[in-house]
């Protein structure tokens, strides 16, 4: 019973320091991530769902490796090379969501900013027509 006690005790806790998501103005309006950069709730929920994904999702950083490599080099042997760069992408990808979740309600880096780049967020050399 523990097992469940303890993690909603958090996140109750942590919807007290949450506060009015909402200014006096937008009362009733919808509220969202775009409209409400400076509201450190907000921020501070992006950054435990980068870090949530991070964790969840770091795996493909093996194949995006891959591939990257493969086609910045032009030459197959890329995709060897992309599985060993891969791999260490993949652990810091991991260790990275991993210090997001924990220190999501702190805003470390400054403003709740990411720690590594986005997951998809390879643009390639080439582009196509």
């Amino acid at each position: 019973m523990k097992w469940f006690t303890i993690p909603c005790i958090c996140f109750i806790a942590f919807l007290s320091f949450s506060g009015p998501v909402y200014a006096e103005d937008n009362q009733g309006k919808w509220i969202n991530s775009n409209d409400y950069s400076t509201n450190p709730a907000i921020l501070s929920m992006d950054k435990l769902g980068r870090g949530v994904l991070n964790t969840a999702l770091g795996v493909f950083e093996i194949p995006k490796q891959s591939v990257k490599r493969a086609i910045d080099t032009d030459t197959s042997y890329g995709y060897v090379s992309g599985l060993f760069v891969g791999i260490g992408y993949f652990v810091l990808r991991e260790l990275a969501g991993v210090y997001e979740i924990v220190t999501f309600p702190i805003p470390l880096p400054a403003h709740y900013e990411p720690v590594i780049d986005p997951l998809m967020g390879y643009k390639p050399k080439i582009e196509l027509k």
